[in-house]
């Protein structure tokens, strides 16, 4: 087994070439430029704010037990799913591209005493080793940060490479009552209200902008600090999401390599129906 960690975990980080040799892993060589962290603002309130968000749990736990393979989560955040997985005994990586998330995953599982390999970067920036996670999840809402239909298929191609023969990719998605919705655009909405250590009140408002041609959402989430001293602070973050809808994500799949396997409502493996808030794709590599 590999001493070097990144390897270890599946992760090759030296850039290959396209005349690579047969069978030898390449890494997908793409330049991005950097990019500020667009969770900067967001990563000191998550997980107070998504407190009791950890209905989905059981779910990854259950898929996790069926492989004796490592477990691949991408867009991990500040770890909540990650660090539950490897408490239940699993080999975990979590990648995710925000540094400011990332610190806080990383004490967390320092602070537990937790093995989780935590990697800076998104997905299409790493090289994947081929054939090594049994079981690969993107969580709610993170794959709608693809940008296009392009950029959706070479992130869904990407993992298909990733898992193993019997693997398994799970994608967490925005279920038909949850879809866009342009008649309140504009509207703030208070998800989250209460009290910090120190005495500051926090107020946590949602402002989207839908553009239901594009499949576009623009969310502005506006953090308003109310301090003991009656000064107001207001900090925010803008967040571009592409939603994708049921037979959209079943092409999409198809292109990059992957069957549909299973569509879930929920996290109690129900139907999808109009009144879903989830929609829970389960697919599998169509090739050995």
């Amino acid at each position: 087994r590999s001493t070097d960690p990144l390897l270890a975990c599946g992760i090759l980080n030296s850039v290959g070439t396209d005349d690579a040799p047969p069978g030898a892993y390449r890494r997908r060589v793409v330049q991005w430029p950097t990019m500020p962290d667009r969770y900067a603002n967001d990563a000191e309130f998550y997980d107070l704010i998504h407190e009791f968000h950890d209905d989905d749990t059981g779910l990854w736990l259950s898929f996790a037990g069926r492989t004796d393979q490592p477990v691949l989560e991408v867009g991990t955040g500040t770890g909540r799913i990650a660090l539950g997985l490897a408490r239940g005994g699993h080999e975990v990586v979590g990648i995710d591209p925000s540094p400011a998330m990332l610190a806080i995953a990383r004490q967390a599982a320092e602070d537990e005493a937790i093995d989780v390999t935590f990697i800076e970067g998104r997905a299409l920036d790493l090289s994947l080793e081929a054939g090594h996670y049994g079981l690969i999840i993107i969580p709610a809402d993170v794959f709608l940060y693809c940008t296009d239909g392009h950029e959706q298929i070479a992130m869904l191609g990407l993992l298909a490479e990733a898992l193993a023969f019997n693997g398994v990719l799970a994608v967490d998605l925005p279920g038909p009552a949850a879809w866009l919705d342009d008649t309140t655009n504009g509207q703030p909405l208070l998800v989250y209200s209460g009290e910090l250590e120190g005495g500051t009140h926090l107020d946590t408002w949602h402002v989207h902008e839908d553009d239901l041609s594009l499949q576009t959402r623009t969310l502005r989430v506006i953090y308003d600090l109310l301090g003991k001293d009656g000064a107001l602070r207001r900090r925010q973050s803008e967040h571009l999401l592409r939603y994708v809808y049921r037979f959209e994500i079943e092409y999409l799949l198809r292109f990059a390599g992957l069957a549909l396997s299973d569509v879930y409502g929920d996290y109690d493996l129900g139907p999808l129906t109009n009144g879903s808030d989830r929609m829970v794709v389960i697919a599998r590599r169509t090739t050995g």
